[in-house]
């Protein structure tokens, strides 16, 4: 069996004519090669450092170091780079300079203009016989399996001799079936391959855990982290499909170092754990152990899978913001809002637990559950006779046209009055498509539910907009009411969209109001109500309604 393929080897050409140069490199691209460009000798020097080619072809006059210099300068090196295959390129076909190619090391030599059969023929010749004889010199146990990869016992015996500090990565494959698929159910030979190259070539030691998983170790963190971006998003030619397409293989690499509070297989198994989490949300990163996006990744994670049981169990509850008249301070509306209270991860915020429960496509069991909240609490309110009308937040994903019916269906089984229900959207579940948003608002109109944009200001807002979408109110969001007592941007902001809602016929709701001064400013200048912490927090249900009471008996 051939050990050679063209996607394993890097081609480095050193040309100072960059059409030659170009036309080339572009040959050996198409025929499946890796390939580094130079324009100059001395610039291909810090190339070769920075990453063995596998071969060089190279122009024998150039300016400057010329071929000739830089293969006598290379061969005198001790290193892998010695061995290096090396053809000529030359404008000159004599015999003279053919002998002083090959008395200084050239493997071949070809004559400009170049023949790209000719040139594809050689190079393959050369790497062909180079993986040959690479493979002759491994030792029997190497040649025993092909994976060459130390496994998890030699990767623990190795720590033990390091350092403390040592930086270590996780590399776990995200793509194994589309990789099995390219190279014909061969990919673990191939890829381990590819992972000796590249330790080879960036002085990293490497050991494999499992099919598709490495760790990869090396006392300086940053060059680790620099040899190993590569692998993160790697676009290979695709051989599976006509013509110039690309294949992409993608890795998951998480990245720590040793320490003395950890010993290494306990930090191995934290870090074989973050890859998988990594992976499963998605892959293609390189991220920090102990790094935020990690951090977040991890609460993500929890978020999802104690949500599951989280209503049953009733650790999600609503609470309730009283919303009053800006002129009179009388009730007006409350708004529910939802909480939950985890065992596990204590009080999670809705702005840190609703955007995982959206993107895991959980969000519609939570909406429902808010509804038949807020349907149950305005029964109870109803038959108290204090104030029952009630806003819910609505998710962009949720505003659809199967909302209006979801919404009649659950208030109907709990006895509810859909009139006495607004629901608050965001900007871009109205605008980014409006013809679509205004047939689900007439649609909740039908049913006596108003509809309320939350926030403002914020996002993308625009005139034409909202004038073909028959919004009954207008939330200005917090951000602007915080300084809207001083002189000031805020206050321009704030009076214009005042005016664009009565200019339309919509109302107004101020949110975030907390002083006194905010709360003069907003009534003085025609804003309809007000909602913020001046007027209560928010609230359980039974605090609500007692709150109500207590306003019903003063009035």
């Amino acid at each position: 069996m051939s050990v050679y393929s063209p996607r394993q080897f890097k081609v480095l050409c050193i040309e100072d004519e960059p059409e030659i140069l170009r036309d080339i490199a572009d040959e050996l691209a198409d025929h499946g090669f890796m390939v580094d460009q130079a324009p100059s000798a001395e610039a291909a020097l810090p190339q070769i450092d920075a990453g063995t080619p596998d071969l060089i072809i190279c122009d024998m006059q150039m300016p400057g170091m010329n071929g000739l210099q830089l293969l006598q300068k290379l061969r005198a090196r001790g290193d892998a780079i010695a061995n290096v295959p090396f053809v000529f390129l030359t404008a000159f076909g004599d015999r003279e300079t053919a002998i002083h190619g090959r008395k200084a090391g050239a493997d071949d030599y070809l004559v400009k203009p170049v023949d790209f059969d000719l040139l594809i023929a050689a190079v393959e010749s050369h790497l062909r016989n180079a993986a040959h004889r690479e493979a002759a010199t491994r030792t029997a146990a190497t040649l025993e399996t092909e994976a060459l990869v130390p496994g998890y016992d030699q990767l623990i015996d190795y720590l033990a001799t390091q350092s403390v500090g040592m930086a270590l990565a996780v590399i776990k494959m995200d793509t194994q079936p589309e990789l099995a698929r390219r190279f014909d159910g061969k990919s673990d030979k191939h890829f381990n391959r590819l992972i000796l190259r590249l330790a080879h070539s960036k002085g990293l030691r490497v050991f494999r855990l499992q099919p598709h998983v490495w760790i990869a170790a090396m006392a300086d963190a940053a060059s680790l982290q620099a040899a190993l971006a590569p692998l993160v998003q790697m676009e290979l030619r695709d051989r599976l499909s006509s013509g110039t397409g690309l294949a992409k293989i993608t890795h998951s690499v998480v990245l720590a170092r040793t320490s003395t509070g950890e010993a290494p297989p306990a930090l191995i198994d934290r870090m074989m754990e973050s890859a998988r989490l990594l992976q499963r949300e998605g892959g293609a990163r390189m991220l920090e152990l102990e790094g935020p996006e990690l951090s977040e990744l991890r609460l993500a994670g929890a978020i999802r899978s104690e949500l599951v049981g989280a209503i049953d169990q009733g650790e999600l509850h609503v609470h309730f913001q009283p919303k009053v008249d800006a002129e009179t301070g009388l009730p007006r509306s409350g708004e529910v809002l939802v909480r939950w209270q985890s065992p596990l991860l204590g009080h999670l915020s809705p702005a840190m637990f609703i955007p995982v429960v959206e993107r895991a496509g959980l969000l519609p069991h939570v909406t429902d559950w808010v509804l038949q909240q807020t349907a149950l609490a305005q029964v109870a309110l109803v038959a108290d006779g204090l104030p029952a009308r009630l806003a819910v937040n609505i998710g962009a994903s949720e505003f659809n046209a199967d909302l209006p019916d979801r919404i009649t269906r659950i208030f109907q089984e709990y006895g509810a009055d859909e009139s006495l229900l607004e629901v608050e959207v965001t900007e871009t579940s109205v605008l980014t498509d409006p013809a679509a948003a205004e047939a689900i608002v007439q649609a909740l109109h039908a049913r006596g539910i108003t509809v309320a944009l939350d926030d403002f200001g914020t996002g993308y807002s625009s005139l034409s907009h909202l004038q073909n979408c028959t919004i009954d109110t207008i939330k200005i969001d917090r951000s602007f009411v915080t300084r809207v007592a001083e002189a000031g941007p805020e206050q321009t902001i704030v009076l214009g969209i005042i005016g664009i809602a009565r200019m339309l016929g919509m109302e107004t709701v101020a949110e975030g109001v907390e002083l006194e001064s905010q709360r003069a400013w907003l009534a003085l200048n025609a804003c309809d109500t007000l909602q913020g912490y001046m007027i209560s927090r928010p609230v359980r249900f039974e605090d609500y309604r007692a709150w109500l009471a207590d306003w019903s008996k003063a009035a």
